[in-house]
């Protein structure tokens, strides 16, 4: 029994072992497996110009190829297990990756990217401003290249602390802020400096002397003047009563031979390419000299009667007058019209005026004044005739010398009586009257 079981185990054994080396007759060889990437392409960043290299690491039982790409697309030459760029250009930039090939298969890497670093490129400048003071002014750069950008702006020359924005605002500008501006823009790779932007500050003007009022006599040439501080070049306009004056566009005004309808008020306007200002009212006095419109007039008058003499005159006020006897001053005489009362003989003679003001004075023409004695009426006194002989009477001023003349024949008059008055009406008696057949009298008062 034993026996019988180990030879049917012997049977068994070589049947099984003759069964297995049947087997591996029949089965064909196993394949080569798939290369196996162990260090896949890395992405990278790298300056134009500059050299980049793309590596993969595989594992392959048998021999092992490699093919590149870019984007998607073949690289012509590219079979290595590294891929390198010699000189970086902007065309460089995209994806990568590699395909490794054996007898078993291929395997395609994951992609690797390759950013190009590019120096800043400025594409659009800050532009030269100019501006009036008090206004408000922004620079603006743009630029082109790799990220992160950084600004720093300067002010001739000098770095604008906390300026590092692509813009630069500048608030209510003074003339101090005047200058050269420019930025300049980095990144990792390099920096460019921008184009100088000029600011230019206009100062409105500011007037620091203004036209004074001025007192001017006819005739004469006032000027009026100004003085203003700012951004030149001004210019000027005169008015008069606010009306302009024209061709008055200078920073001095001259009146020649001024006259009185040019009184009144005189102001300009100082302008420049930031504003304008006007400066207050300056008045103008025009005096007129004294003028004799109507001349005092010559009279004849009788001793007692009143003679009136007047001037009329233009020009400035107030008028003074004073009136000349014979070259000298009357007392108290000081109007327009000089009024004589009860003229005597010896006030005959030449009279005029002086009119003054505060510009000057004029003499008037000379008046002569013909003072004659009033005529003498007689008449009777009492009855006429008498014992005592013919009496008539007259008025005479006090203190005048008379002189009687009688006559027959109005051919000559003789003169019987020469006297004083001394009462306002004298009487005369002629004794000699009864000797005439007719007497004719007549008195003559000096």
């Amino acid at each position: 029994m034993r026996t019988k079981l180990r030879l049917n185990g012997r049977r068994l054994q070589h049947w099984a072992a003759g069964f297995l080396a049947f087997g591996l007759l029949l089965r064909p060889a196993a394949a080569s497996p798939a290369p196996i990437i162990t260090v896949q392409p890395v992405s990278q960043n790298a300056p134009l110009l500059g050299i980049v290299t793309f590596s993969v690491t595989a594992s392959s039982q048998t021999t092992m190829t490699y093919q590149w790409f870019k984007n998607g697309g073949t690289i012509g030459g590219a079979t290595s297990s590294s891929y390198t760029i010699l000189t970086v250009l902007g065309s460089d930039s995209g994806t990568y990756a590699v395909k490794v090939t054996n007898a078993g298969g291929s395997v395609m890497s994951s992609n690797a990217t390759l950013n190009i670093n590019l120096p800043p490129t400025i594409t659009t400048q800050p532009q030269r401003q100019a501006v009036a003071q008090g206004q408000n002014v922004s620079f603006y750069v743009a630029a082109t290249g790799s990220a992160p950008l950084s600004c720093q702006w300067y002010f001739n020359g000098l770095a604008i602390s906390g300026a590092t924005n692509a813009s630069l605002y500048l608030a209510s500008v003074q003339p101090a802020q005047a200058g050269d501006y420019s930025v300049v823009v980095a990144n990792n790779v390099g920096w460019v400096s921008s184009a100088v932007a000029g600011l230019t500050v206009y100062v409105p003007p500011l007037i620091v002397s203004a036209p004074v009022g001025q007192i001017a006599i006819q005739g004469q040439s006032p000027s009026f003047s100004v003085a203003a501080t700012g951004s030149a070049p001004f210019s000027y306009q005169w008015t008069f009563n606010g009306s302009a004056i024209p061709g008055a566009t200078a920073s001095s005004l001259t009146l020649a031979d001024v006259l009185p309808n040019q009184a009144g008020s005189y102001s300009v306007l100082v302008s420049n390419v930031a504003g304008s200002v006007k400066s207050p009212p300056a008045t103008l006095v025009v005096i007129a000299p004294p003028n004799i419109t109507t001349q005092p007039q010559a009279q004849s008058v009788a001793v007692g009667q009143p003679a009136y003499f007047s001037v009329a005159a233009s020009g400035s006020a107030p008028l003074s007058y004073q009136w000349n006897f014979n070259g000298a001053p009357l007392a108290g005489a000081t109007d327009s019209v000089l009024t004589l009362t009860n003229v005597e003989l010896a006030q005959a003679g030449s009279f005029n005026v002086v009119v003054t003001n505060s510009a000057g004075s004029v003499t008037s023409a000379v008046a002569t004044l013909t003072v004659t004695n009033a005529p003498v009426i007689l008449s009777l006194s009492g009855s006429g005739m008498s014992a005592n002989g013919f009496s008539f009477q007259f008025p005479v001023p006090i203190g005048h010398t008379y002189i009687i003349f009688v006559t027959a024949e109005f051919k000559a008059w003789t003169p019987i009586l020469t006297n004083i008055a001394t009462t306002a009406n004298v009487v005369v008696t002629d004794a000699d009257a009864a000797y005439h057949h007719k007497r004719f009298y007549r008195v003559a008062v000096q």
